[in-house]
């Protein structure tokens, strides 16, 4: 009887295919847990491969593999697919096993009913479901920004109490997914993300006004309700300062915009430029309480028409200007005409490129004034690398979170002067999490606003958004308010440096004028 041929594969797809069953074939066999893991990685990257070279991605999303099949090759083709989608399964549970020993309980349910659990009984904090093969296939090869984009496109369900936040942190203490602050490379670990995020980067970078305009209208343009219920009857988009004693939202954020000023130094009569300035909260507080005149740069007309007639209800429409535009139009300012700077959660957008970096030290230093002061409010990091891919596709396209050592490199070629550098990300991470709740409490009435904008899939984008930032936080990122003088004199900031600055802080029963 003659012996079976073993099959030979008959394009490159089947080639990988064929690699990436041999490799689980001698996973299962392995002596070694070492082994084990090797193979199984190996695996991987060869299904990997694999679904990229088929183009899987374009298989229908939501029939059955095989119904409807009507020839012989189809059928083939069909029953192929399927062996696929299993094997794309296994190694999906793979990776999940990777958390096997969480103290979470984690349930993936697939989209052929099977079911994968790290626990015996009880009931899961996190229920993980896929809805469609699509979404199992698109998961593996683009890991967790794929699976990620297949939640927020609705193909995958995630059900829990603040599901993408625990995920986060069971990843980072089973080390899957997000790498910490040992990154090695700017743009992505997984090689197949590469190719995508340098077209995000391409198309968002900033590099003309016209691109920095349409990135910041993405997000500050839609309507005011969605910032209005999150951050507080204050309406700023900024870290609070939790000072001893502070009980709510309204306070913390109070309490920042005071702490600010007084880092600033302010003194009646000064001219302050504030870039970007949300709705207006910051420029109302310095008028008010510390007799100043305020220039606001801001590019979204949305936003600036709310600022002016925020402004005029409060009376202080006369001390501040708007000005639609970037940092780079400060250009057009008289050279060295204001005694303060001031920027709070706006640096986050200029950009990755160093020549971004560059031409916001470069407009700063037109500005100010020999011996003026500035701060600079900023989420940051230590390493320059590329915002998340998520992040910059759903939330605020365009946007980077800064290096700190490279601005202060930045910052020297232009005259500027560090003072002080205090790191703040407690407070802006206790702040996020009030306004996770409060997005989740309030989205009935956000979503009433508009319901064309704020959608299911927005929810998601923005419930993911949040909670990951929360997480993050605990990893690498930084609160950073920076304080500099242009030019360099002991004289120039004549602060005491024997502790920091006291502000008129709220805390217990006291009110909050939040000049809504």
């Amino acid at each position: 009887m003659p012996c079976r041929a073993r099959r030979v594969p008959t394009s490159i797809t089947d080639q990988f295919w064929q690699y990436a069953k041999e490799a689980i074939l001698a996973a299962c066999s392995a002596e070694t847990e070492e082994d084990r893991r090797g193979l199984f990685e190996l695996a991987g990257t060869w299904a990997q491969a694999a679904l990229l070279e088929a183009s899987v991605l374009q298989l229908p999303r939501h029939q059955p593999i095989v119904t409807g099949l009507q020839t012989g090759h189809t059928v083939r083709r069909g029953l192929r697919l399927a062996r696929m989608s299993a094997m794309v399964r296994l190694l999906l549970r793979y990776i999940f096993s990777k958390f096997q020993n969480s103290p979470h309980h984690l349930c993936v349910e697939f989209s052929d009913g099977s079911k994968w659990q790290n626990y015996q009984s009880g009931e899961p904090e996190i229920l993980i479901r896929f809805k469609t093969t699509h979404a199992e296939w698109y998961s593996l090869v683009f890991f967790y920004e794929g699976f990620f984009e297949k939640y927020i496109d609705g193909e995958i369900d995630l059900i829990g109490q603040n599901p993408a936040s625990l995920l986060f942190a069971m990843g980072k203490d089973a080390n899957v997914g997000k790498p910490g602050a040992n990154r090695s490379y700017v743009y992505a670990s997984n090689p197949l993300m590469v190719p995508r995020k340098l077209i995000q980067e391409w198309l968002q970078g900033n590099k003309t006004r016209a691109v920095a305009k349409k990135n910041a209208e993405f997000q500050y343009a839609i309507h005011p309700k969605l910032f209005e219920e999150m951050l507080g009857e204050t309406v700023g988009y900024s870290e609070g300062y939790w000072v001893e004693g502070t009980q709510n939202l309204n306070q913390a954020k109070h309490n920042n915009y005071e702490y600010i000023c007084r880092k600033l130094l302010l003194k009646p009569g000064e001219r302050v430029l504030e870039v970007g300035a949300g709705w207006g909260y910051m420029a109302i507080y310095m008028v008010k309480n510390y007799g100043v005149t305020v220039t606001v740069y801001n590019p979204v007309k949305r936003q600036n028409e709310y600022m002016r007639e925020r402004f005029e209800r409060h009376d202080v429409a006369g001390s501040i200007r708007i000005v639609e535009g970037d940092h780079r139009d400060i250009v057009n300012e008289p050279k060295e005409s204001y005694d303060k700077f001031l920027t709070i959660g706006v640096h986050e957008h200029h950009g990755l490129n160093l020549k971004r970096y560059d031409e916001w030290w470069a407009s700063i230093e037109h500005s100010l004034k020999l011996g003026g002061i500035g701060v600079i409010s900023t989420s940051s990091l230590m390493q320059r690398v590329a915002t998340s891919f998520l992040a910059l596709k759903y939330i605020f396209p365009g946007g980077h979170l800064p290096s700190l050592p490279h601005e202060l490199i930045m910052m020297n070629r232009h005259d500027i002067t560090l003072v002080e550098i205090e790191n703040l990300w407690p407070h802006y991470q206790r702040t996020l999490r009030e306004w996770r709740e409060r997005f989740n409490l309030r989205w009935p009435d956000i979503q009433k606003a508009d319901p064309t904008v704020f959608s299911e899939r927005f929810r998601r984008s923005w419930s993911m958004y949040l909670d990951s930032t929360v997480e993050v936080f605990n990893q690498t990122l930084d609160l950073s308010q920076i304080i500099f003088v242009r030019g360099r004199s002991c004289e120039y900031y004549p602060r005491p440096r024997e502790g920091k600055p006291v502000g008129d802080f709220r805390t217990g029963d006291q009110e909050v004028e939040c000049y809504r």
